[in-house]
């Protein structure tokens, strides 16, 4: 008997297709109900729980890790089918350089002289991923895969679509397929870590993101997810350990950020190791300045050490690079209290109030670290 059941790629080209739909609908009534933006929030809320029978929405549009994202742009790069041809690789070139203009009449050219392929499709979705019209490059995915289902890099690119779109349940699917293609694709293990960890899915983000730490053993970020998710697991020192890796990568390359020394001192202050979390967040300091939840962690240690000035000081840092991060203000009251500054402490109470209130709807959910005491 004829086996009738979809394949992988077939199912995901339908929910492609039929979350094209969804986000269609949504945009129509967002500008139907414009002006009536009570109507537009209770509608949506109903929309969103429909949309919750068949995947998850999330409300910020990045994968990032502790604040730094993760996901700049496509994951996918040219077909792999197509990489000894100069022609796709001069578009995507100039599709990676920021050049779309150049590259939409070169790949203009070449569907008018063999007509359009997977490949063509692909390069196209990917130019509409890099305008942000994440929508229609779905779509023009869709058609990619009805062409051909066997190339990792399609499916990468839908899955960074999905993201964007806040369809993790296709993004899921899409890297689990590009998996199978690609076993030997770091990059592929480890936004699939990361889109476990973010939803926090712990025990199955962990083998996957030591896989991708496995076939790429230089890779500073899959080491850094790595970490925070054995931290959601209790297991602290494998978390520190992978830190301390992190950081010697760091150090020898070239890689910019404070995120290394800073998730090792946030676990060591949490364990209440202050002598030696202070040493790690001094150096996340020097590696960002405008780090506020580095600032942050260094006033509480001096606090904790009775420094207070050093401590206000290390706020105003804080507050210099982020005028808006509440719990700087929440600390300066705290410490305004202790030196009787009574005035000044109730305002930077009051100040932090009212940016708790405007946070409620803009929390992250892709920051699952537990709350610094």
């Amino acid at each position: 008997m004829t086996n009738l059941a979809p394949g992988p790629g077939q199912q995901l080209r339908t929910r492609i297709g039929f979350a094209c739909g969804l986000i269609q609908v949504r945009d129509d009534f967002r500008q139907w109900a414009g002006t009536t933006p009570g109507v537009f929030s209770i509608v949506c809320r109903m929309l969103a729980t429909s949309v919750l029978l068949i995947g998850v929405w999330l409300s910020h549009p990045v994968i990032a890790f502790g604040g730094a994202v993760a996901l700049r742009g496509p994951l996918a790069q040219t077909p792999s089918s197509t990489g000894n041809d100069r022609r796709f690789s001069e578009i995507n070139r100039l599709i990676d350089s920021g050049d779309l203009a150049r590259a939409r009449i070169l790949l203009a050219e070449e569907v008018a002289a063999r007509s359009e392929t997977y490949q063509t499709l692909f390069l196209e979705a990917k130019i509409l991923f890099r305008e942000q019209r994440y929508r229609e490059s779905m779509k023009v995915l869709e058609r990619s895969l009805s062409l051909n289902q066997r190339d990792a890099e399609v499916f990468k690119l839908v899955a960074s679509n999905a993201i964007l779109l806040n369809r993790t349940d296709i993004a899921e699917q899409a890297l689990k397929t590009a998996a199978q293609l690609a076993p030997n694709d770091y990059l592929v293990f480890f936004h699939l870590g990361a889109l476990y960890y973010t939803d926090s899915r712990f025990p199955p983000a962990q083998p996957v993101l030591e896989k991708s730490v496995n076939l790429n053993a230089e890779y500073i970020p899959a080491r850094l997810f790595l970490g925070l998710t054995l931290e959601e697991l209790d297991q602290e020192q494998s978390a520190v350990d992978c830190y301390l890796q992190a950081i010697q990568l760091a150090e020898r390359s070239e890689f910019k950020g404070e995120q290394p020394y800073l998730y090792l001192g946030r676990l060591l202050y949490r364990q209440s190791k202050l002598d030696e979390s202070f040493l790690y967040l001094q150096k996340a300091a020097k590696a960002n300045p405008q780090s506020c939840e580095t600032w942050c962690l260094l006033a509480r240690i001096h606090g904790a050490r009775g420094r207070d000035t050093e401590a206000v000081a290390a706020l105003d840092q804080c507050i210099q690079a982020d005028p808006k991060y509440s719990e700087a203000h929440y600390l300066l009251s705290r410490v305004y209290v202790k030196q009787g500054r009574t005035e000044d402490a109730a305002k930077e109470l009051s100040q932090f109030q009212e940016l708790k209130k405007l946070e409620k709807n803009l929390k992250d959910p892709r920051k699952n670290q537990r709350a610094t005491p």
